[in-house]
C-alpha cells in the first residue's frame, strides 16, 4: 500500500500545485486585465481632455470672431451716424452764416485774418449772403477790396497777390473740426 498511497499523496499534491498555479494564473490575468481596464480608461480620459481643449479653444476662437465683427459693426455704424451729422451740419452752413452769432463775429474774424495777410492788395472774397456784413467790417480799410465767389459760406482772405490765404470759409472750419466733432459724436453715442 505504500505504493498506492505514494501515488494518491503524489496525486493530490499535483493537484494542489495545478490549483495553485491557475489560482497564480487567474490573479495574473486579473491584474493584467485591471491594469488594461486602467490604461484604457486614462487613455479614454486623456482624449476626452484634449477634445475637451480643443473644443473650448475653438469656442474661444469663435466668439472672438464674433466679438470683433460685432464690434467692427458697431464702429461701422457710429462712423455712418459722424458722416450723417457732418453732412447735415454742411446743409446748414449757408443757414448758420445769417445768424447774429457768426454776424456778431465776423468783422473780428475778419479783423485777424487782414492782420496775418496784411492789409495792401488784399481781397475778401465771401459768399453772397454775407456781402453787406463784410462791407461794414470793411469800412474803415478802403484799400481791401471785397469780390463775391460761390466757393462756399464764409470768406476767404488773400494777400500778397495770391500768395497767402486765410480760409475763413464755414466749410474750411467744419473740415478743421471734423475730427473733435466725431470724438464727441461718438462719446454721446456711448452715453446711450
Amino acid at each position: 500500500m505504500a505504493g498506492a498511497d505514494l501515488t494518491t499523496e503524489l496525486r493530490r499534491r499535483a493537484a494542489e500545485a495545478a490549483d495553485a498555479i491557475m489560482s497564480a494564473a487567474r490573479a495574473d490575468a486579473d491584474r493584467i486585465a485591471a491594469d488594461a481596464e486602467r490604461a484604457i480608461e486614462e487613455r479614454r480620459s486623456a482624449v476626452l481632455k484634449s477634445r475637451e481643449e480643443e473644443y473650448r479653444a475653438e469656442a474661444r476662437a469663435s466668439i472672438a470672431v464674433e466679438r470683433h465683427e460685432a464690434m467692427r459693426a458697431v464702429l461701422l455704424a457710429k462712423t455712418r451716424v459722424v458722416d450723417r451729422v457732418l453732412q447735415s451740419a454742411q446743409g446748414l452752413l449757408s443757414e448758420a452764416a445769417g445768424t447774429t452769432a457768426y454776424g456778431s463775429s465776423l468783422a473780428s474774424e475778419i479783423g485777424e485774418a487782414i492782420a496775418f495777410v496784411g492789409s495792401a492788395g488784399t481781397v475778401i472774397r465771401c459768399s453772397a449772403e454775407i456781402k453787406p456784413k463784410v462791407h461794414e467790417a470793411l469800412r474803415e480799410m478802403p484799400e481791401v477790396s471785397v469780390e463775391t465767389f460761390a466757393g462756399g459760406t464764409g470768406f476767404m482772405a488773400i494777400g500778397e497777390g495770391g500768395n497767402v490765404e486765410v480760409d475763413g470759409t464755414l466749410e474750411a472750419r467744419l473740415a478743421r473740426l471734423a475730427p473733435t466733432l466725431a470724438i464727441e459724436i461718438h462719446e454721446r453715442l456711448e452715453e446711450r
